[in-house]
């Protein structure tokens, strides 16, 4: 808990900072209401490697270059021999740089199953803190997509994902 308390208070809060920076245009301002957005990730894969990933997501527009979320996770996965899911949430902010390009900053809390030495599984809770940016493309006036690299900066042998770490998905 403490490694989130010192990430969030050295990446996440400065980037919070910057944005001020980039307002170009005074707007009005909106209703709370306005400035939500949604979405998330659904990845499906089937056969005999299968995952199911359903990661929903929800942030505010604190302004045009800075959106602060949360994203909860639930993965499925199993093959052959193996199954297992994953579940946990994360806390995450954007800032856009310029149109549509965005730094990202993110860490996350994930409850993973594993196996001991003595083949005996339990469920511990692992730490992911990544950074990276993406592409946002509009969709309508407030949809759009977005693809995300990200790089594991607490990659350790209990960690799901290789780096570097790419999503897609959706907000409305």
């Amino acid at each position: 808990m403490n490694r989130l308390l010192v990430f969030i208070a050295i990446i996440i809060i400065p980037l919070s900072g910057f944005s001020q920076y980039f307002e170009n245009k005074k707007e009005e301002k909106k209703p709370f209401k306005e400035n939500i957005f949604y979405g998330g990730i659904l990845g499906l894969q089937f056969g005999t490697y299968t995952l199911i990933d359903i990661s929903p997501v929800i942030g505010y527009r604190v302004s045009p270059k800075f959106h602060p979320g949360l994203r909860m996770t639930y993965q499925y996965q199993s093959n052959q021999n193996y199954k297992t899911y994953r579940y946990g949430g994360s806390i995450f902010a954007r800032l856009f740089l310029v149109e549509g390009l965005y730094a990202q900053a993110e860490a996350e809390a994930l409850n993973i199953e594993w196996m001991n030495s003595n083949l005996e599984e339990y469920r511990l809770w692992i730490a992911n803190y990544f950074v990276g940016g993406g592409y946002f493309q509009k969709i309508g006036k407030k949809g759009g997509m977005y693809m995300t690299v990200l790089w594991n900066l607490n990659e350790t042998i209990y960690s799901p994902y290789s780096n570097p770490v790419i999503r897609m998905g959706f907000t409305f």
